[in-house]
């Protein structure tokens, strides 16, 4: 049996199916067909998080106060407790967030797409990474790497693809970056997990599309140049992302410069 799995056991990573009795690991989730990186919608949940974890208020100087309220709750529980409590709050704002249309999107059907798979990336973000991202005291470049980080997280081949060939590609001064290299990762990966060569076509071309959209719109890769762009968190984003370090494995940098 196949679990999806928002709120993960201790030792699992986010992005995974966990296979019951199957040691030999889970498979890929490969629904990121919907949007890029999705960080204004991001924000915008983020900020229903905040009301909703603050009683409702929806003043810019109540979400403040919110903000540092519940930064302040995430310092003091660990980062996997407090990672549950989002998935929980995100779940519970997703039929608010459709009813009342936040995204102003035309059709039902859309909007219930681009809302699920928002706040499903949102749910792989700890409490005090979404408290910031909804702050006020985030700038833009900040608040996009973290919905690359949520994507990566939340998608187990997206972070790896991030790791393995994107740093990768930065740190060996291959700064060159296109489909074929996706398309090689892929085919490694494809020899232990066959969900890959079971998609059609077209859902391949969708995946590939979507994850250089959002390399793009994270500002990590120049689609004029097919190159990777080389990534410098703000002092504020790398003080957050100290107590998860592994994140920094999904950006071209070195973690040496820090």
């Amino acid at each position: 049996m196949w679990l999806n799995t928002d709120v993960l056991a201790e030792g699992e990573s986010y992005g995974w199916l966990i296979r019951r009795g199957d040691d030999a690991g889970g498979r890929y989730r490969l629904s990121f067909t919907v949007g890029g990186l999705l960080s204004p919608q991001g924000r915008a949940f983020a900020e229903m998080y905040l009301n909703r974890m603050g009683g409702g208020s929806t003043e810019r100087s109540s979400q403040t106060k919110i903000s540092e309220k519940i930064s302040e709750k995430a310092n003091e529980k660990s980062d996997k407790n407090a990672g549950e409590e989002v998935c929980e709050s995100i779940a519970a704002i997703r039929q608010q967030a459709i009813e009342e249309n936040v995204l102003a999107i035309r059709t039902d059907s859309a909007n219930r797409r681009v809302v699920a798979e928002t706040t499903r990336r949102l749910s792989a973000l700890t409490v005090g990474e979404l408290s910031y991202l909804a702050g006020p005291d985030s700038s833009t470049s900040d608040r996009e790497a973290l919905m690359w980080i949520a994507m990566c997280r939340y998608y187990a081949i997206v972070g790896e693809f991030a790791g393995e060939v994107l740093k990768k590609h930065y740190l060996t001064g291959n700064t060159h970056l296109d489909f074929e290299d996706y398309d090689r990762f892929i085919a490694d990966k494809a020899t232990w997990h066959p969900e890959l060569e079971n998609i059609s076509e077209g859902t391949a071309k969708k995946l590939r599309s979507n994850l250089f959209k959002a390399m793009v719109a994270a500002h990590l890769f120049d689609k004029n140049s097919d190159t990777v762009v080389p990534f410098l968190p703000s002092p504020s984003l790398v003080d957050i992302l100290m107590k998860r370090p592994d994140s920094f494995g999904f950006f071209p940098m070195r973690e040496s410069s820090l």
